[in-house]
């Protein structure tokens, strides 16, 4: 996720001032010259208000940067207001990021030994308080449950269940997006080189825990979403 990236670019901001120190340190004993194309140092300030001024007008020209990779931000105007003033967006920004309506985004686990949870943007809203998104779940094998017990076996390592599950997330839950591919029986799912990402040909029901075919019957009313992501595919 982005804060690993941070961290990692903080790390590497780290490295390279130490470099630059130890540079300094070597030309002061060797007496040895600075490279051309490496700055000069400034000459020592008249007075010490004159040097806390460029610094403190660098911080202030940073911060809003950190703000912007901290928390997600919507795009443009609400589509729709509902509600005690809920808004409705068609995006978000998070971590450079532009995320839409319909992706099918990772979004990070509740505990990290867990496996990031699958899910499409459904809803985008903002409220005072935060920036939230209403996603539709995929449940892994592993995930769901069986009425009666037991796992479920599993067809392909890539394998997913589709799901008509709705919960709502904080924004910056998002890790970033990823690719689902719904491929109906019996065909035959192909190699990963041939196509890489999550596969999907089962609906799972997290209220009953029982699994059926993507066009099998009992969900009927949601043929026609099930029939998009057949084109998209």
């Amino acid at each position: 996720m982005g804060r690993r990236r941070r961290f990692a670019q903080q790390e590497e901001d780290d490295e390279k001032d130490l470099e630059a120190m130890r540079r300094d340190d070597d030309d002061e004993e060797t007496g040895t010259h600075r490279r051309h194309d490496r700055p000069r140092k400034r000459s020592a300030p008249e007075s010490d208000e004159e040097e806390a001024e460029p610094e403190e007008q660098q911080e202030e020209e940073e911060e809003p940067d950190d703000e912007e990779n901290a928390e997600a931000v919507p795009i443009g105007d609400p589509v729709k207001v509902t509600g005690t003033g809920k808004k409705h967006y068609a995006s978000f920004k998070y971590e450079g990021i532009t995320f839409e309506l319909e992706d099918t985004v990772l979004l990070a686990p509740e505990d990290l030994p867990q496996k990031p949870h699958v899910a499409i943007i459904k809803d985008i809203t903002e409220t005072e308080e935060s920036l939230n998104v209403t996603v539709q779940r995929f449940y892994r094998p592993e995930e769901a449950e069986r009425k009666d017990g037991g796992s479920w076996p599993k067809q392909d390592t890539r394998e997913i269940f589709y799901s008509f599950h709705m919960v709502d997330v904080p924004a910056e839950s998002v890790m970033h997006k990823c690719v689902v591919h719904f491929i109906p029986l019996p065909k035959q799912i192909p190699r990963p080189k041939q196509l890489p990402g999550f596969v999907v040909q089962k609906v799972y029901d997290a209220v009953e825990k029982k699994l059926c075919n993507l066009c099998q019957q009992g969900h009927e009313d949601k043929l026609q979403e099930i029939d998009s992501r057949l084109e998209m595919t």
